[in-house]
């Protein structure tokens, strides 16, 4: 992956997966992205799979809601402006392609956390051992849920 092969992989510290639920809490607000350093306390770099921009994609155009609609477009423009980098992954559903993208950059040694809210999810990465970075509503912050990083 290409994560990993920034440069210097001590240089890059942790390798943050965005999953879209994240992306669209970044851009209505919700959760902004110094926030994601408060709760890490580490370097980082943003990725996401190619499956997460076409799911936002797809809200943008064709969502029957015009806020969600505008949401999703605003997201992909955040990531834009956060230089997320968009990776390949064989699976064309959002949570395979995150779970395959998190297996792959660990097994390069990368240290992975990958952010989202969806609860499913963040249990089948739990299985795996791979933390997760999740928003706490009850204190309004990104939480770890643990960070063997």
């Amino acid at each position: 992956m290409e994560a990993c092969r920034l440069g210097n992989r001590k240089g890059v510290g942790v390798v943050v997966i965005l999953d879209s639920n994240t992306l669209m809490m970044m851009a209505g607000g919700l959760v902004a992205p110094s926030m994601i350093a408060e709760a890490l306390e580490a370097s980082y770099t943003l990725v996401a799979p190619r499956a997460v921009r076409t799911e936002l994609e797809r809200l943008a155009t064709g969502h029957p809601r015009i806020s969600t609609r505008r949401l999703a477009s605003t997201a992909l423009r955040l990531a834009g402006s956060l230089g997320v980098r968009w990776l390949e992954a064989s699976s064309g559903e959002a949570d395979d392609a995150i779970e395959e993208l998190a297996r792959a950059l660990r097994g390069e040694g990368c240290r992975v956390i990958v952010a989202t809210s969806d609860r499913a999810l963040r249990r089948r990465l739990r299985r795996l051992g791979i933390p997760t970075l999740y928003y706490r509503e009850s204190e309004g912050r990104l939480e770890v849920e643990w960070a063997p990083l």
